[in-house]
């Protein structure tokens, strides 16, 4: 489908490039379809990142805007200097679709744009803490071949009370069994190294794209994690894609 993505732009300030040499390599990967109204929320909560402090550590945003009709694009590009200049390095691709591809089309096309070991999925709508980088990945590297996930907050408060209280109170062994109700782990919060992004083949582009790549996660052996920290802020609007399904 490559005829339906605009080629990408990538940008690596001076920064980047030298610590990126001998760092460990996370992507942010971000989706976006008429994003504009979270755009300025999601990327300052990236800026606050606290790997940003390590010199072991770069980090990049990996942004795919899906046939955006707003002004996503013209934000997006905004955004890429202030990222830039925190010494992130930022790419940007675009469909060039005259309908959205659906969030597996968006989410594939911003990972395979960059070439990051780990990928961090990040919802446009959605806010990550400060150290959520930082704990996901420590997760990550102490359990090879673990999905690693957190616990939310969920804005506002008191919506989807129950779900919110089932997904952040499974016990570890409960993530595994549950995975046939519903995905276990909440793919804003996801973490995994890309070998085992590949591996389980990437996003299905249909319906439940992040059950369905859990459930492929778990059948070729991969393991689920949650850190038991609130890392994401999950929102609940009546625009969200979830509404949909």
């Amino acid at each position: 489908m490559a005829e339906a993505a605009a080629p990408s732009t990538s940008v690596a300030p001076a920064s980047f490039a030298a610590s990126a040499r001998d760092a460990r390599r996370v992507a942010v990967v971000l989706p976006v379809h008429n994003g504009e109204p979270w755009l300025d929320g999601c990327m300052r909560a990236l800026l606050a990142q606290t790997v940003l402090r390590s010199r072991d550590v770069a980090l990049e945003v990996s942004a795919f805007d899906d046939a955006s009709t707003d002004g996503t694009w013209c934000a997006l590009g905004r955004w890429a200097h202030e990222l830039e200049l925190a010494g992130m390095r930022v790419t940007l691709g675009r469909s060039t679709r005259d309908a959205p591809g659906g969030c597996g089309y968006a989410k594939n096309r911003a990972v395979a744009q960059c070439d990051a070991e780990w990928l961090c999925f990040q919802d446009v709508d959605d806010i990550s803490a400060p150290s959520r980088v930082e704990a996901e990945l420590a997760a990550a590297e102490e359990r090879p071949r673990a999905l690693v996930g957190c616990q939310v907050v969920r804005e506002p408060a008191g919506a989807t009370e129950r779900y919110i209280r089932w997904a952040n109170g499974m016990s570890q062994s409960q993530l595994v069994h549950h995975r046939f109700r519903e995905c276990t782990l909440l793919m804003p919060t996801w973490f995994m190294a890309r070998a085992d992004f590949v591996h389980a083949g990437g996003f299905r582009e249909e319906q439940c794209e992040d059950l369905l790549l859990l459930l492929a996660h778990v059948a070729g052996g991969g393991t689920l994690h949650r850190v038991d920290q609130p890392l994401v802020t999950y929102r609940y609007h009546a625009s969200a894609a979830t509404h949909s399904i």
